[in-house]
Formats: structure tokens, sequence, C-alpha cells
């Protein structure tokens, strides 16, 4: 059989097609930027934090004290004009820069943003009290409706409780020290103590980290009752949604959730 030109261009074209389909509908799910791309480092951060997406950063760069090699992965627990706040695995915060970022604690050279959830379902919850297990079981029995796998469920809202407590700014700051270096999937969290209780308002708590978030909290106080505010949650998924199950998904009424507070990003 004669292969001609004309056969070769056609095998061509169909390769280019099959190439082009698989791009398209096959989502990434890891991005790359070089040190000198660190504002859209920061831009991505930022879009995918609105959205409520699970991520982490890889960097490899230096460290700015002594020019030696910097190589880890971090959860982004804030971001600022051309650089990074970054939590590390050891409980350490760092700063992060691009090149020539001298400010910061690491120049990075290379960044890699690593997603661990394809879509988000974000929704805001009434108020609850009682015990530690009566509100988580709260939070995770709300999510029933949704029926994608979950890779993980976070929490931003203020709990109060009810404790033996006495007024000091010192004590804060160490359990506030002491959460950020326990807790990694956690954006931040902010403690304030009063006499006879406490507030603590955490922003994107995972729920894996939920146990030990209240652990870390009765090693210094005898908690009695906790009560909440409204209580933003983030179903984060394992898969990602289909458009045509969005508007189930949004339209769901159901006992603690506000109506209408139910949104959908992909």
């Amino acid at each position: 059989m004669k292969v001609t030109v004309v056969d070769v261009a056609i095998i061509a074209l169909i390769g280019l097609s099959l190439f082009s389909f698989s791009t398209k509908y096959n989502p990434k799910y890891e991005f790359g930027y070089s040190g000198s791309q660190i504002y859209k480092v920061v831009q991505e951060c930022d879009n995918l934090d609105s959205k409520g997406f699970l991520y982490t950063v890889h960097v490899e760069g230096f460290w700015n004290t002594d020019i030696t090699e910097f190589e880890q992965e971090g959860f982004v627990c804030n971001t600022e004009r051309g650089h990074l706040v970054l939590v590390l695995k050891d409980g350490s915060v760092v700063t992060v820069g691009g090149l020539m970022s001298y400010k910061e604690d690491i120049q990075g050279k290379q960044f890699e943003i690593r997603l661990k959830s394809k879509s988000s379902i974000i929704y805001v919850l009434k108020p609850e009290k009682g015990s530690k297990q009566k509100i988580k079981e709260y939070i995770e029995d709300s999510s029933q409706f949704i029926f994608y796998p979950r890779e993980d469920v976070a929490v931003s809202c203020t709990f109060t409780m009810e404790a033996d407590t006495e007024e000091s700014i010192t004590l804060e700051s160490e359990v506030e020290d002491t959460l950020r270096k326990k807790l990694f999937f956690m954006k931040a969290a902010d403690v304030e103590i009063y006499d006879d209780g406490l507030k603590v308002t955490v922003e994107r708590l995972s729920m894996k980290e939920f146990d030990h978030f209240f652990e870390i909290l009765e090693d210094y106080f005898d908690i009695k009752d906790i009560y909440t505010g409204d209580i933003s949650v983030f179903y984060q998924t394992a898969e990602e949604i289909l458009v045509e199950d969005i508007p189930k998904l949004e339209s769901y009424e159901g006992d603690g959730i506000y109506p209408g507070r139910i949104h959908v990003r992909v």
C-alpha cells in the first residue's frame, strides 16, 4: 500500500486534534512558575483561595541569610504584594519572594502550585452550641447533600468557650503560636482570653485537624460549653464537579444551612 503526502497530512491532523482534545478536557492540577513570576504566583494563590480550593506550594530557592539551598512544600497562610507567607511541615512560618527578593526569608527560583482538591462547595451554617463532638458532627453531617467525594473540609468561624480563665495577653500569644506550629492546614487563628472564658477565631481550619485543635486548647484550659458564630464551610472535592450538577447543589435547602448561601466553585 502506497502512503501519499495527503495520507501523512491527514494522520498528522488527526493526531493534533486528539492532542488538542486531551489537553482541553484533562484539567491541570500543577502549575509551575519561575522566580521572576512571583506576582503571578501570588495572583494564582489569591484566586484559589477565593474559590475555597485546597493547595500547597512547593518552592526551590535560597535562604537570604546565608544563601543555602531551600526546597520545601508549604501551605499558604497569607499573601502580600510580591511574596507568600508559608507554614512549613515543621510548623515554622517563612516569607517567600521571587528572584532578587532580599527582604523575605526565602528567595524563590522555582514555584509549583499543587492542587489537592478539584472543586469546592462553600456554604454558611447557622450557629451551634454544645460539646466539641456535637459541633464536629453538626459540621460533618451538614454536607450529606453533596454527592461528590471529599478531599477535605475546612471551616472559618469563631468558637466561644466557657472556661476558668483570667485575661492574659502573654497567654494569648503563646496559644496562638502553639496552634500555628501544630496545625499545618489552617490559615490563621486569633485567641482572645477573658475572665471566665475565651474566644478563638479560625480561618480555613481543616476538619482533619479539628480534634487536634481542641486537644491543644485543652492542654491550656478546662473547656466547658462551646458556642459558635456562623460557620463558613469549604467542602473541597476529590473530583471535579460537573457543570450540570451545579444548580442542584446550589438550590439545596437543609436544616442549619442559610438559604441561598451555597456556592459552587470549579
